[in-house]
């Protein structure tokens, strides 16, 4: 999977990964209601994402 984007969960460290800025804050909400019963405001989550890893696929800096 190509990642575009991350962002580590704030209550448990945890790492999401999502190809794009709607699919990050999804994923994040998803993750925060099932594991914490909290929903982070969509606002934090494009506060603190930060661009994705290297894509192993391409070699080379997903942006």
């Amino acid at each position: 999977m190509a990642v575009g984007f991350e962002v580590s969960c704030p209550m448990c460290g945890g790492l999401i990964e999502a190809t794009d800025e709607d699919d990050l804050i999804r994923l994040s909400q998803l993750h925060t209601i099932d594991a914490h019963r909290y929903s982070v405001p969509a606002e934090h989550v494009l506060a603190a994402m930060t661009p994705g890893d290297i894509d192993p696929d391409q070699r080379e800096d997903v942006q």
